[in-house]
């Protein structure tokens, strides 16, 4: 950090844009009239970098997040799997920020542990952090649909998911809820409109639900520091984006949304407040080098028939998988069958890594285009590729090692590795007196 930089006083306000693309979202603001996009874009900015280079290998969210959070690169953090929150021991900048006598509110933040509650008015984890539950408890009620969809939204089954509705309805029961349930309802009506709704109209609209939940927090607890991750436009980049001019109505509806959720965040802003709106990374627009993805359809299917036996499965974002197992010799056995597994075009179907003695990772292993008759050859078992697998999208982006700042009443250099925010969010807030006694 540099000492030359003055600190300011004050509350402080986060919003993690996951991997936007700036001049993406400059002409798209332009056509499309998107005042508060551009209202965000026209504030100063600096450049961020990272020194990962290799996509699912380090050059991920879920990774540089954990920098942006904790103030260390990847090479000190060592956390490089999306729910890896139990093997971070250090502290967080919202723990740094308590330390010095302040509170603090945090919702969705990726990969992030709650940790120590000292200063917290309230945490929601990101849906896929399986080990960490949502500060006050009654966040259950909100979190446990989103979480189920978002790591199974390819086989629903209709019972778990009837449940998770049901606690979202007893989350929404409280009269005082009902304005949030309101406002939700009317944005979501424009939404859909006659439109046949898809995973990512609602993974959108799940957005724009969590700004309102967020902001209603903000004014009822006041926290100094409040940080909010929105992960959408991040999926939409790397779906939807066309090279050209007009876009995916699944964009569209994305774009519009984004604008009315900073004009939610922004009118909650006190006066004297610093923001920061930062991506963590970026995307760029790679429409036409053919890169695809992959998901299970059910990830216990998968691999009961491949023969591993007697795993928990916790399925990821995309392509990949943590499971969990009761013995190391169970761990073993699925490992070395997981890592045996090929395509029948020769090419090898999983990256495999032990994470623990009783728990593996494993991702696909190839972003080729797998033929309609392609199986999957695991030593005596022979099954048919696209029954237990399901092409998600032809990536439309991907991710480069630079991203960007945009903030306001709060000093920040021009350029900076992405995990140095951490300093400068810290600086932001001075030790006050009872904290340094205490």
């Amino acid at each position: 950090m540099h000492d030359s930089l003055a600190r300011r006083t004050g509350r402080l306000l986060v919003i993690e844009l996951n991997e936007f693309n700036p001049e993406f979202l400059a002409r798209m603001a332009e056509q499309m009239k998107l005042v508060h996009v551009s209202r965000i874009l026209s504030m100063q900015r600096a450049e961020t970098s990272t020194a990962d280079l290799v996509e699912h290998q380090g050059l991920d969210p879920w990774v540089q997040w954990v920098g942006v959070h904790c103030g260390k690169p990847t090479i000190e953090h060592g956390i490089r799997r999306l729910g890896a929150t139990r093997a971070q021991g250090f502290l967080q900048i919202w723990h740094a920020v308590a330390q010095r006598g302040y509170t603090w509110g945090v919702w969705g933040a990726m990969n992030a542990p709650l940790g120590d509650r000292f200063g917290c008015k309230f945490f929601m984890p990101d849906p896929w952090s399986f080990d960490e539950e949502p500060y006050p408890a009654r966040l259950n009620d909100l979190l446990a649909l989103p979480r189920y969809v978002a790591t199974n939204y390819l086989e629903i089954d209709r019972k778990k998911a009837l449940l998770s509705a049901l606690r979202l309805i007893r989350f929404f029961a409280p009269p005082s809820h009902w304005p949030l349930l309101a406002g939700f309802a009317a944005r979501s009506a424009r939404a859909l409109g006659f439109r046949s709704p898809s995973v990512h109209t609602f993974s959108t609209l799940f957005d724009y639900l969590s700004v309102l939940c967020f902001s209603r927090l903000r004014r009822i607890s006041r926290p100094d520091f409040s940080l909010i991750f929105l992960n959408q436009i991040a999926h939409l980049q790397h779906q939807f984006w066309a090279a050209g001019g007009e876009q995916h109505p699944e964009m569209s509806l994305g774009l519009r949304l984004i604008d009315a959720m900073f004009e939610i965040l922004l009118g909650g802003r006190e006066e004297g407040e610093a923001l920061i709106v930062m991506n963590g990374l970026k995307q760029e627009n790679v429409a036409r080098k053919g890169f695809h993805v992959y998901r299970q359809i059910n990830p216990d299917a998968t691999l009961e028939a491949i023969g591993v036996e007697h795993g928990r499965v916790k399925q990821c974002m995309t392509h990949d998988a943590h499971v969990l197992f009761k013995t190391v010799a169970d761990a073993d056995t699925a490992q070395a069958r997981l890592e045996r597994c090929r395509l029948s075009d020769d090419h090898a179907a999983f990256f495999v890594e032990r994470e623990s003695p009783l728990q593996v990772f494993y991702q696909l292993a190839f972003e080729h285009q797998v033929a309609p008759s392609t199986e999957l050859l695991c030593d005596d078992h022979v099954l048919r590729f696209y029954d237990l697998f399901q092409l998600i999208c032809e990536r439309t982006g991907a991710h480069v090692p630079e991203g960007d700042v945009f903030y306001d009443d709060i000093l920040i250099p021009k350029q900076l590795a992405n995990y140095e925010m951490f300093h400068y969010l810290q600086a932001h807030f001075p030790m006050v007196l009872s904290a340094q006694a205490a």
